[in-house]
């Protein structure tokens, strides 16, 4: 039997919006918060969110000094996990 500590890594994803955010930073690289927001959803959890992934080390978040945005960018953990995801959805949906 698989016991639950077996699986805390996936159930990160388990999440609302943990998976888009990963697929959204896949497809468009680094982001900035904004556009991150405006592309994956409005939700007023996602700092939350971002702060989880971080902290597992998904993403990094770093502020840019000229234009004053937070900038995401995936780890490479974080694209090894957001390809995997994306593996997923296409032997799910066939394309």
């Amino acid at each position: 039997m698989i016991s639950k500590e077996d699986n805390r890594g996936a159930l990160l994803f388990e999440e609302k919006h943990m998976i888009a955010i990963m697929l959204f930073l896949l497809d468009n690289g680094v982001s900035r918060k904004i556009d991150l927001y405006n592309g994956v959803s409005p939700n007023p959890r996602m700092p939350d969110k971002l702060d989880a992934l971080e902290y597992h080390g998904m993403i990094v978040q770093d502020l840019d000094k000229i234009s004053r945005s937070t900038l995401i960018n995936l780890t490479e953990a974080g694209r090894q996990v957001a390809e995997h995801l994306r593996s997923v959805n296409r032997i799910v949906y066939g394309n």
